[in-house]
């Protein structure tokens, strides 16, 4: 986890770290398929050394309390440990490394130092050497110049403690004193104070700067509020045209449902978004009941295609008793078109210019299990064309108008279309040219504004192989990319 790493890096390379990236690990890892993360840190030599040199000098029990601390805290130590200028100006500095201090000539460094410190309290006039108990004559031994070494570092860190101490006596002293200065002095320390947090933050905010943002902000969808979990499901449903406020909402649902672990697994939102688009859609339950089917909708959308398909499929497939009506006038050699069709299939054709003529087709169709009729291609733009339209259409209770749409339509015109045509009250619709597009998710985007069901599918130029009734199946199917249309043709 991220915070496993997090720990890594402070144990590892210390609290100055700096993250340089961090991205999720898809796939996982183990049976179950947990998630992991990579991230990448890096940190200057002189202050990995520091660190280094520090933990040397904590004991194995203080070591394992030292790593499980705050980064703060073991900055703070190990800036104390190194704190610049902290010995007297005119003491000069051992050469000798720290690192290079055994652990045994250490702790008799630091008792001397103690004992160094206490009985003759050090001022600093040169380099500090053991007591006179403690001299040898002659010649002096490693061990005597690493003794003496360390005992300069402890003295030093002791004289700070003092001058420390005593600073703070002498300040809590003069503020007692002072009576009517207490109160600005107190106001001084509190601004020095603030003046020190402030700095801290400024460090804090530069290094945060540094750290890149990207994993946490700026995935898909983070701008709705939405986790990165499921960034993956954004992508997919935009880019099969799915609105985008359509797929905010949906995932916005699939979050309040699913627990932070499932959320994870791609496999369980992948089934989540599926049963929702199936929950969501609806089928025209009853495809060819009524007697009358009335095809609507704009000039070149596929309306003759579509009528004379299913025509096709009652006729040829389902043995039923057809005939075809048109009332599109404005088309040139429209009704010519579906004449011809008409004497492919064998079945009646009439052409309605006046309402009056309904009674005569009804007359004389009274044996014919379903009448096709092609309505005009109208933008419904205007009253006079919703009244011309209404009264070339056949009043019938047994009636269903099927809208035709074109997959290939932009989302804003499908709906400004739609709904001039709901004026008519249409039923359904019919979705052609599926196979000229890759993007079906303005299917999804219909249904879900106009909560009307989808009838069937024009997948083709070819009669009647290339209609298809529509299937929740199938619609999840177009949207997610699972098969293709149909095999090549040889």
């Amino acid at each position: 986890s991220m915070k496993d790493a997090i720990q890594m890096i402070k144990n590892q390379l210390g609290p100055e770290a700096i993250i340089l990236s961090a991205k999720d690990i898809g796939g996982g890892y183990g049976i179950k398929g947990q998630s992991s993360v990579e991230v990448t840190a890096a940190v200057s030599e002189t202050t990995l050394r520091k660190k280094q040199l520090a933990e040397k000098k904590l004991r194995e029990k203080d070591l394992a309390r030292f790593q499980g601390s705050s980064a703060r805290i073991q900055r703070d130590f190990i800036n104390k440990v190194f704190e610049r200028g902290s010995a007297p100006p005119d003491r000069s500095i051992t050469a000798t490394r720290y690192i290079d201090i055994d652990d045994q000539a250490e702790r008799e460094a630091r008792l001397d130092s103690v004992n160094f410190v206490e009985n003759s309290g050090v001022q600093g006039q040169g380099p500090l050497s053991s007591s006179s108990s403690h001299s040898v004559p002659g010649p002096i031994s490693a061990n005597q110049r690493i003794k003496s070494a360390a005992q300069e570092a402890l003295a030093a860190a002791y004289m700070i403690d003092e001058k420390k101490e005593e600073e703070a006596s002498r300040t809590s002293k003069s503020s007692r004193n002072s009576g009517s200065e207490d109160g600005v002095l107190q106001k001084d320390l509190e601004i020095n104070q603030l003046k020190v947090e402030v700095n801290q933050l400024r460090k804090v905010i530069e290094q945060f700067q540094r750290v890149p943002q990207t994993l946490v902000g700026q995935h898909p969808g983070a701008s709705s509020g939405l986790p990165y979990e499921l960034s993956f499901m954004y992508e997919k449903l935009v880019e099969s045209g799915i609105n985008d406020e359509v797929v905010i909402q949906t995932l916005q649902k699939a979050q309040s449902s699913l627990t932070a672990a499932q959320m994870k697994k791609r496999a369980l939102v992948d089934a989540w978004v599926v049963k929702h688009v199936m929950d969501t859609t609806k089928i025209s339950e009853d495809p060819f009941g009524g007697r009358y089917h009335v095809f609507v909708g704009l000039t070149g959308q596929g309306k003759t295609s579509s009528l004379v398909k299913m025509a096709s499929d009652l006729t040829l497939r389902q043995k039923k008793r057809v005939a075809i009506v048109s009332c599109d006038t404005s088309k040139v050699a429209s009704a010519e078109q579906l004449r011809i069709y008409a004497q492919i299939l064998n079945v009646p054709f009439a052409q309605v210019t006046d309402k009056k003529h309904w009674s005569v087709i009804e007359q004389q169709l009274k044996d014919i299990d379903h009448i096709l009729v092609d309505a005009p291609g109208m933008g419904l733009k205007s009253t006079e064309q919703c009244v011309l339209l209404n009264e070339l259409l056949p009043e019938s209770s047994s009636r269903k108008i099927h809208f035709v749409i074109s997959a290939l339509a932009k989302d804003a015109d499908i709906v400004e279309v739609a709904n001039n045509y709901r004026k008519v009250n249409f039923d359904d619709v019919i979705f052609t040219r599926l196979d000229e597009t890759v993007q079906h998710g303005v299917i999804y985007n219909f249904i879900h504004r106009f909560n009307v069901p989808i009838h069937s599918f024009g997948i083709g130029p070819a009669i009647p192989e290339d209609f298809e009734m529509a299937t929740k199946e199938r619609l999840v199917d177009l949207i997610f990319k699972l098969t293709k249309f149909r095999k090549e043709r040889g």
